[in-house]
């Protein structure tokens, strides 16, 4: 029998059953809660939180099955779908690395990188490529070993559950909108095709008029996307998971007026998957479920993981025999150098330096110079504790014109409109509101703040849809970084 456990920031899902490429047999799932502050977008906050939450799941529910696949959603378990030539094992890797986007891939200092097969012809083939920082991964290596449990892989959770619905979709356009707490992932798909998706937090109570509000510019946003695509097939279908039945006819209930409100409906479960009972529950744990679905092929994570450590040691072992021969060579030749220079220079200097140190006036100048030297020493050291406070002032962070030039070149080449809200003097944070006309403007508006050295992180909640302008908004925080 498969296990995925699919983690959450407030929970953590577990299925059991067997897994195919294409389908998959439900025995048993699960969900427990995760202890607040635990988890955070993927990263984890309390390693003992949820080593204690782990093992408790696994005794509660009496789990026997000791080797997992995990699932998660997470901006540091970066994702891609690319095309590319048909390639295996090593080379794929490299051509993936190769292709991939340098601003991207920089925010990784050390990345691992691995990948699975999606379609292939006779010349290129469709991949998913999955990329983390070591660090991220051998963390959930080392929470799940400390409880018994062997990670047979870890992928992201998106592009998962978009292989699973694919195979329902049909010929027209079809949205997936999964809530999962506070974060709305959205869908497209079109021409039975997987298009793109967009993940966006929420900020209202599901089963309010303010959620039905977040839900329309989730939806607003996507078409936005297709028609700036040239999708002309309109939406036909828009499946909503991650509500129960009451917040299901509340949100339904809150969209009538609204143009596609005829055609929001909860998700269902697909016929490639098959369970006993509980099929309602499918929309809570479509990530956990298609966690068990089989990535046949590629290289993943954790395999890539060991290929790089075992590069990494034999590099290492090979440095350790070699530096100490080149280092002892080195030393030897210098050593040779300066004694040979010195033997020649003593032989000619050394009667003059008699005769000089043996002047009386000679003397009496050293005497001085040591006085001199010793009240100077003191005045420098005062100097560097004052030069050091300068420094110090110096460097911290403050958004002066520079910072201001940098925001509105970044601004104007996408024509983005932006408005500052505040500035902490004591964290250097500067909050302001980016206003465009399309979301693609203002994604490159952040890309260009990224970019910047100035900023030592760029952080951005959802989009707003301004109705009476027709324009788009989003929060950003910028950190400036020490000057």
């Amino acid at each position: 029998m498969s296990v995925s456990v699919f983690l959450s920031n407030r929970s953590i899902q577990v299925v059991i059953g067997d897994g195919r490429s294409k389908r998959a047999k439900i025995e048993r799932f699960f969900e427990d809660d995760v202890p607040e502050g635990t988890l955070l977008n993927g990263t984890v906050i309390n390693e003992k939180a949820l080593e204690d939450t782990i093992r408790g799941t696994w005794s509660k529910h009496g789990i026997k099955e000791r080797n997992v696949d995990l699932v998660l959603n997470s901006p540091h378990l970066m994702a891609r779908r690319i095309e590319m030539p048909c390639l295996s094992g090593n080379k794929a890797t490299h051509y993936i690395m190769n292709e991939a986007d340098e601003k991207e891939i920089a925010r990784f200092s050390d990345p691992v990188t691995g990948w699975y097969p999606l379609v292939k012809n006779k010349k290129t083939q469709n991949v998913v490529s999955e990329t983390a920082e070591k660090e991220f991964i051998e963390t959930y290596i080392k929470i799940f070993g400390a409880v018994g449990i062997r990670l047979n892989s870890i992928h992201n959770g998106i592009n998962l559950a978009v292989n699973m619905m694919q195979t329902q979709v049909g010929r027209g356009t079809v949205v997936y909108m999964i809530l999962d707490g506070m974060t709305l992932t959205t869908m497209l798909f079109t021409g039975g095709a997987y298009f793109n998706n967009l993940s966006t937090r929420v900020y209202s109570q599901t089963g309010t008029i303010e959620f039905a509000g977040e839900i329309r510019n989730a939806v607003s946003s996507i078409r936005q996307f297709a028609t700036a695509q040239h999708i002309e097939e309109p939406i036909s279908d828009i499946y909503v998971a991650g509500l129960n039945a009451d917040e299901m006819n509340s949100l339904i209930a809150e969209m009538q007026g609204y143009p596609l409100a005829d055609v929001i409906k909860p998700i269902v479960c697909p016929p490639n998957v098959s369970m006993r009972s509980g099929r309602e529950k499918f929309g809570s744990f479509i990530f956990s479920f298609a966690g068990l679905f089989d990535t046949v092929g590629g290289v993943t994570l954790l395999e890539a993981l060991k290929k790089s450590s075992a590069k990494y040691e034999s590099k290492k072992n090979v440095l350790k025999v070699v530096i100490p021969y080149v280092i002892v060579s080195l030393l030897l030749l210098i050593a040779s150098a300066f004694v040979l220079v010195l033997m020649l220079k003593k032989a000619a200097d050394l009667a003059a330096l008699q005769m000089y140190n043996a002047d009386e006036s000679v003397l009496e100048d050293a005497a001085e110079y040591n006085e001199l030297v010793e009240d100077a020493a003191l005045l420098g050291r005062a100097q560097g504790s004052a030069d050091l406070l300068k420094e110090y002032i110096d460097s911290y962070p403050k958004p002066d014109s520079n910072v201001n030039k940098t925001i509105s070149l970044a601004a104007r080449g996408e024509n983005v409109e932006v408005s500052y809200d505040s500035y902490n003097a004591s964290t250097g944070l500067l909050n302001l509101v980016a206003t465009a006309g399309t979301v693609e403007k203002i994604n490159k508006f952040i890309a260009n703040l990224m970019a910047q050295d100035i900023f030592e992180k760029v952080d951005y909640t959802g989009y707003t849809y301004n109705e009476e302008d027709n324009t788009w908004s989003i929060n950003v925080t910028c950190t400036l970084a020490e000057g």
